[in-house]
């Protein structure tokens, strides 16, 4: 897309057309998620920032100036800068295999087996029940956000927006 496109693209946008932006992000989802899991290191996390991202564009693209930069400049500058608050946040936390091995050590096995069957139950519970079903697949049975996207004849970056909210939703349960 040169430069006079992503102009036109985005005026359309600002203009109201939605659709417009779906061109930005079809152009420009593949190599930005493969950037946030270059610097993060973690694929889930690296597609949940892009996504996080496209969002963060989107809602304030009315301060996006062509003069100063390409749009993808700017978008690949508000991705990283949102991987490094990740980061951060994540420097903050106890490693989960460090909890996994501390759990194994000291938590009787029959309080383990509640502990699931409690996740399990909330799980059912999402709402909607979409929310349940990717969840399972996702976690149980290894499918890829683009074997959901396919499933559910959408796009990766609903899937991940999909996946957010229902990760929300069972910590929310869980607490």
């Amino acid at each position: 897309m040169s430069m006079m496109d992503e102009e036109k693209c985005i005026a359309k946008i600002l203009a109201g057309d939605t659709d417009a932006y779906r061109e930005l992000v079809e152009r420009y989802q593949t190599g930005l998620i493969i950037h946030c899991e270059n610097i993060l290191n973690d694929r889930q996390e690296g597609e949940d920032v892009a996504q996080d991202a496209f969002i963060k564009a989107y809602e304030n693209l009315k301060n996006f100036s062509a003069s100063k930069a390409r749009f993808s400049t700017w978008l690949y500058r508000i991705a990283t800068n949102m991987c490094i608050d990740t980061l951060r946040r994540n420097r903050r936390k106890i490693p989960i295999e460090h909890i996994e091995q501390h759990l194994e050590a000291t938590v009787p096995k029959h309080i383990e087996k509640d502990e699931i069957a409690h996740l399990q139950k909330c799980i059912e519970e999402l709402e909607p029940p979409k929310y349940a079903e990717i969840i399972k697949a996702y976690f149980w049975e290894g499918k890829s956000y683009q074997e959901l996207a396919t499933t559910y004849n959408t796009t990766t970056g609903t899937i991940g927006t999909w996946m957010r909210r229902a990760k929300h939703q069972l910590k929310e349960k869980l607490s």
